[in-house]
């Protein structure tokens, strides 16, 4: 349960995430600062303080959630320009916070479609279908596995595989000097399998997925492919579709806010310091 759980904060966040989506500037960067926002710098303090607190380390997955440092960053830049579009329509609170507070709440209320109410039962349908993983109830999943002594060659191994089949996983994998690797079927609590390769199979939730997870204290990463995924029985019920619609509707509220921010670039442009950010990564994930 901890191990899906886990798998649901991680997919939840990519699914509702902005990108930074910007490039290094021409000049130096202001100290300490990871992007700018119309020159005004985003700090290293600032966006780790928006890191959740999580005893182990990130599960990372191709196309999706791609690292706490990056969603973090995207998330600082986003309320830099809230923040910015409150103040311009006169939005006046006692803090920052309260201002983006206040223009989230104008923006739910101004904008159809971002309630639980207004989610028909047959959207809630088809959004379940298509993220089933979001909601548990899983029975079995199979996958392979490779295991690795060293992060940044098994960060590489993870981008190499993805969109292969399970053969051609197993022969670039050797090819890129695994330690070991294999093939397992997890049932439900995740057994089967080392519990960190069950980590990253719940939080891939995809078949085909590739995704990695890592004991960094004891040197060991993995690079995990869902080869296919089968879920329990459900019944449709009124419980479960609150559930449903209740997430569907936070999706499409943090998707109108995402785009909200994009439009804002176009008055405050972003510029993300991507050499700086690369080297926080790899001085402080997986690590």
């Amino acid at each position: 349960m901890k191990l899906l759980l886990a798998a649901v904060s991680f997919v939840m966040l990519a699914l509702s995430a902005s990108g930074c989506g910007s490039t290094d500037k021409s000049v130096d960067p202001p100290p300490n600062a990871l992007a700018v926002v119309a020159d005004e710098p985003i700090t290293v303090e600032q966006v780790r303080k928006l890191i959740p607190d999580d005893p182990l380390p990130p599960v990372l997955v191709v196309g999706g959630y791609s690292g706490p440092w990056r969603e973090a960053l995207g998330l600082a830049i986003r309320n830099e320009l809230l923040g910015r579009e409150a103040a311009r329509r006169g939005i006046d609170a006692s803090t920052r916070a309260q201002q983006i507070a206040t223009l989230i709440t104008h923006e739910q209320r101004g904008t159809a479609g971002l309630t639980v109410e207004s989610v028909t039962d047959g959207e809630a349908r088809s959004w379940y279908r298509e993220r089933r993983s979001l909601f548990g109830n899983v029975e079995e999943i199979q996958v392979a596995w490779a295991e690795f002594a060293d992060d940044a060659e098994a960060r590489k191994v993870m981008k190499r595989v993805a969109g292969v089949d399970q053969p051609t996983f197993q022969r670039l994998v050797r090819e890129d000097n695994a330690s070991k690797s294999g093939t397992a079927i997890l049932n439900d609590h995740g057994e089967g399998a080392d519990p960190m390769i069950a980590r990253a199979a719940f939080a891939i939730g995809t078949a085909g997925g590739v995704g990695l997870s890592a004991d960094p204290q004891n040197k060991r990463w993995w690079v995990v492919r869902v080869e296919r995924i089968s879920f329990k029985q459900v019944n449709w019920d009124e419980a479960l579709a609150y559930r449903v619609k209740s997430a569907l509707a936070a999706y499409r509220q943090d998707e109108h806010l995402r785009r909200l921010a994009d439009s804002l670039r176009k008055k405050w442009p972003v510029h993300v310091y991507e050499t700086r950010l690369a080297g926080v990564i790899a001085t402080e994930e997986l690590r």
